[in-house]
């Protein structure tokens, strides 16, 4: 897996907020295996990765980058169109399945900030990356992340406040440590399938189970094809 942790360290995740998220990332780099390669990223008013390039998940790389996550305080506002930026800079080979994890507790205040554009630019430059977004609190824009996680395949979770960040980055963590099956798509049926949902059918992570909406026309028996 190639895993980019994007994370909001803007003035308004002080406090009781980053001692959290600084240990859901400490816990998240713990489970990345040595065949791992990982980046992370802190955003407020400026975007700041830990390094340029992507780190093997072992020795040295890993010892710098929880040093940096242990330095680092929440300050200045929500540059969130950069942050996203960065998130997808880089492409990862077909033989690795990309992670992109995004944490944020507000909305969007420098740069571009309409949910719209934002989503549209990310879904754009997406590419294969898998996208798994947290929202903080209530002032997110649940559409500007809904939007993230369905072009990237991903989901989306609301952690309330007064509720463990940690514990909510670590269970995706555990989840999305073993990849099962990946792009994935419906193929022929007895009947004709329409409007199925999810339309992107998401990846499936060991102890997953893939659930799909739909309609059909017609009438027979037989195999459905995935």
């Amino acid at each position: 897996r190639d895993v980019t942790v994007v994370m909001d360290v803007s003035g308004s995740m002080s406090g009781e907020k980053i001692e959290q998220a600084r240990s859901a990332l400490r816990g998240l780099l713990g489970t990345l295996s040595a065949e791992d390669r990982f980046r992370l990223v802190a955003f407020s008013n400026q975007v700041r990765p830990q390094a340029e390039g992507w780190t093997a998940a072992r020795g040295a790389g890993l010892q710098a980058a929880r040093a940096w996550v242990d330095a680092l305080v929440a300050d200045g506002g929500t540059n969130i169109a950069g942050a996203l930026d960065e998130a997808f800079r880089l492409e990862s080979p077909e033989a690795r399945l990309p992670v992109v994890i995004f944490l944020t507790d507000g909305l969007p205040s420098v740069g571009e900030q309409s949910p719209e554009r934002l989503a549209d630019r990310a879904q754009a430059r997406s590419g294969r990356a898998r996208v798994f977004a947290f929202g903080v609190g209530h002032d997110v824009n649940t559409h500007l992340l809904d939007r993230l996680s369905e072009a990237g395949r991903g989901t989306t979770e609301y952690v309330e406040p007064g509720e463990n960040v940690e514990r909510a980055v670590g269970l995706l963590a555990a989840k999305v440590r073993h990849p099962v099956l990946t792009d994935l798509e419906l193929g022929g049926a007895p009947v004709r399938l329409t409007e199925i949902y999810p339309v992107r059918i998401p990846d499936v992570f060991a102890g997953d189970e893939l659930v799909l909406f739909g309609r059909y026309q017609g009438e027979g028996t037989g195999p459905v094809t995935m």
